[in-house]
């Protein structure tokens, strides 16, 4: 049994490629119902910065693989050239490692994102309503969440932004304990005040102004985020009503000045006002910043944060490696088990048999025990069984390497003559120890 990844992500492929992968549910579905002869556990993750297929395989992934390219080919025709550019294939551990680091965001574009854990979630949750989800692929994804949780509550690297966009909703958080209620409004429609629009939409900001030269532009990057479009003149005379201003508008020199800002004071009684000043030049005088109740920051005093947090969060992220790899080992040693059941439960059965064919002659024989004796007497050699068989079982267990396990399990089978019983006994799992 291995467990394989096949995909590609924003490493591997540019956006125009990855959104051609980009599913509806109904496709999702259709596609658990081809795939299904081929494997019954597989999760589909689609994000826009992945399209990647987790699934079990029983020595037939070159099969799946070419039924995965085949359903993908009728979105977009891929050449093998195309396949050997764009998609990734990892397996056993290094598959493992791609799956926990992916739900603990290390290998998002923007480490620490918090999105990505519960994309994954849905995508296993949308496998397991497909019946596409077995025990052992369900414990894997467990275990992923169980990593992610634990990167998330014992590191910082969720809590140190290092991009431009999510220093801005970080900062404004300092100030405003809750966004949600506050006034918000964006100066610019370009690349970086759309990103910072969208993260703000994100944190539940629900008034969410924004005000670009060309009107038609406000109007549809606020659309898709709920906002409310205004031409520059109107954002100008909406600042006596902001507690957040982003600004991010290509000017020559600064738009708002010490006296525009003094006026609007007057209206606002000196109400905190929070300037993010992230255009290039800037559009903000620097002397607006020396105003009481006015917290204002630019282009490098956001630099400087994303360094300083970003020095950090690489301290974070060897210990949330750290973490992984542990959760990894455990993983592997229960993968590992897995191989040990049937010829655990073979040596039981085997032991049982005989024991339950004695027990039952030496009733025969002496027909003189009650019902009650007899289960007593059922139930005391079981329990010798047992206590015979729990040390090698344990022992068993304990053999770290793979080879060694597969070398006592031969060994025992041809002992024992266990090799019937095994064949009767393959798809058993073994008990998982406490999460």
């Amino acid at each position: 049994m291995k467990f394989i990844v096949y995909g590609l992500n924003h490493i591997t492929a540019p956006i125009e490629i990855r959104e051609k992968f980009a599913l509806s549910d109904s496709d999702i579905l259709e596609f658990f119902k081809k795939i299904k002869n081929k494997t019954s556990d597989i999760v589909f993750l689609s994000t826009c910065n992945r399209v990647e297929f987790y699934f079990l395989s029983f020595k037939n992934e070159k099969e799946i693989i070419k039924e995965l390219i085949n359903y993908l080919n009728q979105f977009y025709s891929l050449k093998d050239s195309d396949i050997k550019k764009y998609f990734y294939y990892h397996e056993g551990e290094a598959a493992y490692l791609h799956l926990f680091r992916v739900a603990s965001s290390l290998d998002s574009m923007v480490i620490g994102e918090p999105q990505i854990l519960g994309q994954v979630r849905s995508a296993y949750q949308q496998a397991v309503n497909a019946n596409m989800v077995g025990s052992i692929l369900n414990n894997i994804f467990l275990r992923a969440f169980v990593a992610a949780k634990k990167v998330r509550t014992q590191t910082e690297i969720s809590r140190m932004p290092i991009s431009i966009s999510s220093i801005v909703v970080d900062l404004s958080k300092r100030i405003f304990s809750s966004l949600q209620e506050k006034q918000v409004l964006l100066f610019g429609a370009g690349e970086m005040g759309e990103l910072t629009a969208k993260y703000l939409s994100l944190e539940g900001v629900k008034n969410l102004w924004i005000a670009n030269r060309t009107y038609e532009i406000a109007n549809s990057l606020a659309k898709s985020l709920n906002g409310f479009p205004l031409t520059l003149e109107e954002g100008l005379r909406k600042i006596g009503s902001i507690d957040i201003i982003v600004t991010s508008i290509l000017n020559e020199k600064p738009f708002l000045t010490l006296e525009k800002i003094k006026a609007l004071f007057l209206k606002r009684d000196f109400k905190p006002l929070f300037i993010i000043d992230i255009g290039v030049p800037r559009n903000v005088d620097s002397m607006v910043g020396k105003l009481a109740s006015v917290y204002l920051y630019n282009i490098d005093d956001l630099a400087s944060i994303a360094k300083i947090n970003h020095g950090m969060r690489q301290k974070w992220i060897v210990v949330a490696e750290e973490i992984l790899n542990l959760e990894i080992k455990k993983l592997n040693v229960w993968i590992n088990n897995l191989q040990l059941v049937p010829t655990i439960k073979s040596f039981f059965k085997k032991f049982d048999d005989i024991r339950a064919m004695e027990v039952s002659k030496f009733i025969k024989k002496n027909n003189e025990f009650s019902e009650k004796e007899i289960n007593k007497i059922d139930h005391l050699t079981q329990n010798i069984i047992a206590k015979l068989l729990h040390s090698p079982t344990v022992n068993l267990k304990t053999i770290e390497t793979e080879s060694k396990k597969e070398k006592y399990m031969e060994i025992l089978s041809d002992i024992f003559n266990l090799n019937y019983e095994i064949k009767n006994n393959t798809h058993d799992e073994p008990q998982d120890e406490q999460q």
